[in-house]
């Protein structure tokens, strides 16, 4: 005889977890990214080509924000962690002189994060 949790089907997931949505934008963004095809800060077309955010991406109303983030190397990646004066340099040059000062007050905005958010976000890459 077969136990009963054998025979139960796993649940189909009607409306997607923000964790879904969440992780199909950053597959979907990741992707666009690194369509670029090169490194943004120093030209570099080969190597592993990442998505670097000028804000923390822990900032999710800036994440997939095309201000607050770019394509680069490894090596521009680490030396951002490395030398945030230089880092802000280069974001100045890459996206405007003040676009450093607009991220900062908008990543002190309270803005709730709904899975709308992330449909919408969707929507606009497809």
């Amino acid at each position: 005889m077969k136990k009963a949790w054998l025979k139960r089907k796993p649940p189909k997931h009607k409306i997607p977890s923000k964790t879904r949505l969440r992780n199909k934008c950053d597959k979907l963004i990741g992707a666009k990214c690194r369509s670029i095809g090169y490194c943004e800060f120093c030209g570099k077309k080969d190597g592993t080509l990442q998505w670097i955010h000028y804000i923390t991406r822990a900032i999710i109303k800036l994440r997939y924000d095309c201000r607050n983030y770019a394509c680069g190397c490894a090596i521009c990646h680490f030396r951002a962690h490395d030398d945030p004066h230089w880092f802000t340099e280069q974001w100045k040059k890459l996206r405007g002189k003040d676009m450093p000062m607009i991220l900062s007050r908008e990543s002190n905005e309270l803005k709730p994060i709904t899975t709308e958010f992330y449909e919408n976000i969707i929507k606009k890459l497809k």
